[in-house]
């Protein structure tokens, strides 16, 4: 890979981090941004909330696994 591909795979892993994090603890804000003109005041249901978390617990094991091999391969070339 060259300079600029690890630049932009690793601003692609904060993103995704950040996205992750948002997710597990501020669910209700995606839902907001989802729906914002779909709904006038409605709220997410507990399920929702319960799999936006989940899939950001996942998302966040995946994306720390990957950064973690994206910089052990950088470090062993």
């Amino acid at each position: 890979m060259t300079g600029s591909e690890w630049i932009k795979t690793l601003l692609l892993l904060v993103f995704l981090i950040a996205l992750s994090l948002l997710m597990i603890g501020k669910p209700e804000w995606l839902w907001k941004i989802e729906h914002f003109l779909e709904v006038k005041g409605g709220e997410p249901t507990d399920f929702y909330l319960a799999v936006m978390r989940v899939m950001g617990t996942f998302l966040l094991i995946f994306s720390v696994g990957f950064l973690g091999y994206a910089i052990y391969t950088l470090v062993t070339r």
